[in-house]
């Protein structure tokens, strides 16, 4: 059996492009949130020097800032764009597994390379027209050899159509020995040192060792790592699409705040998200809890950090319901007097939303909140995001928002209303 990777180029680089075509051909780079640091980085940016996680202000450093172009993280845009991309994946091969927002395994049909040769380069083909994000696809045995060959397509100038395979044994081996420790996928980079130090500098060195010694002075992941570079099928995809256990959503605001209601429009905010992936995933959550943080680096103001969980009568994935047991929680650990720098929301012991056993003491009226929590989903799946929320919701520049001053406008909102502290 052959496995194929989808991995979508520079992807959030790739998604601006989708809608600012004039971004093609020029230094780019997307910012974390808070504008913190690089998340992301065009091939061009890539030239220029600037590696991943370099701070905003350390792009002059390498080259002159007037001359990147730097764009704050839309991540609801990447995440439409991955659901499109995985979309088309779903319908043209089986087995997908979502590996992260811009990388997906698959099962291929059969062992014909040069039918599934074909098959993928018309995928890659059919996303950059679909969806204007180019792709690169591996084809190899197992999915470790697959992040390798995808890794030569990605890279490769003389690899036109973005497919790359490697099946025979002599080109596996080829492989293995032009590739560094830490590009292992697997590996990661507390274990590459540890390995180098010993000797194990490239992918074939690790593949042959045998694999009881493997596992002996590392770990079972290792050895099945290693197995896999050999052509052993032995891993599975631990996928984003798995159950949850929890939710959260949470944000270190761009400055510290004081002021009870801005906070709290913040807290209503991430409640408001997490009741919202409770329903995308068909789930309920039966607790609710809310932290919050001042700046542990602010050592001239007073230091705070609580946190609070309430159980809610009835599971539940509506909003109204979630916000009404978040603010609880916020009332119960909020304290005037200190500066918070950070607040989050977690829904927690999850279930399926079929079945859901009500208490005797709940008079709420499930069926009317589910009809009108599917009547907003429907409205903002199909006019936008956040068209219709919860009120009160601060505006765009409020202060808990993460600063994002290359951030691309965004639409109007409609709002509905419900009590708030």
């Amino acid at each position: 059996m052959l496995y194929g990777i989808v991995d979508c180029n520079n992807f959030f680089v790739s998604c601006e492009r989708v809608f600012n075509p004039s971004l093609e051909r020029r230094p780019v780079v997307v910012l974390s949130n808070n504008d913190g640091c690089v998340i992301a980085r065009s091939n061009e940016a890539k030239r220029l020097g600037i590696p991943m996680g370099c701070p905003a202000f350390q792009i002059r450093d390498y080259t002159d800032p007037n001359g990147v172009i730097m764009l704050s993280a839309r991540h609801i845009v990447y995440s439409d764009l991955s659901h499109r991309i995985m979309h088309i994946v779903g319908s043209l091969v089986e087995g997908v597994e979502v590996y992260s927002v811009d990388e997906a395994f698959f099962r291929l049909p059969d062992d014909d390379i040069d039918r599934c040769h074909a098959m993928m380069a018309d995928m890659v083909r059919r996303i950059r027209r679909d969806v204007g994000v180019p792709v690169s696809v591996g084809i190899a045995p197992t999915r470790t050899l697959c992040k390798i060959a995808v890794d030569v397509a990605k890279k490769h100038p003389a690899i036109k159509d973005g497919v790359y395979w490697i099946v025979r044994p002599d080109a596996i081996d080829i492989m293995l020995r032009r590739t560094p420790i830490d590009d292992v996928w697997g590996v990661g980079r507390r274990l590459a040192p540890q390995l180098e130090s010993r000797g194990i500098r490239t992918a074939r060195d690790l593949a042959s060792l045998p694999p009881d010694v493997v596992r002996r002075n590392y770990n079972v992941t290792l050895e099945r790592t290693a197995r896999e570079l050999n052509g052993e099928d032995c891993l599975r995809v631990s996928a984003i699409t798995m159950s949850r256990q929890s939710i959260m959503n949470s944000r270190t605001f761009a400055t510290v705040l004081v002021d009870r209601r801005e906070i709290a429009d913040a807290v209503v905010n991430f409640a408001e998200r997490c009741a919202k992936h409770l329903r995308d995933e068909h789930s309920v959550a039966a607790t609710v809890m809310v932290h919050l943080r001042g700046d542990y680096f602010r050592k001239d103001l007073p230091y705070y950090s609580n946190s609070c969980s309430v159980r809610l009568a009835t599971p539940s994935a509506s909003t109204t319901t979630i916000v009404h047991y978040a603010m609880i929680a916020f009332g119960n650990i909020f304290r005037y007097g200190y500066n918070y720098r950070k607040a989050g929301v977690l829904v927690t012991d999850l279930a399926p939303d079929t079945g859901v056993q009500l208490s005797v003491f709940d008079t709420t009226d499930h069926g009317k909140q589910r009809q009108l929590m599917q009547a907003i989903d429907n409205i903002n799946s199909t006019f936008g995001d956040h068209l219709v929320q919860l009120v009160p919701q601060a505006s765009p520049d409020a202060k808990w928002r993460p600063k994002q001053e290359h951030r691309a406008p965004t639409g109007k909102t409609l709002r509905f209303y419900t009590a708030m502290p």
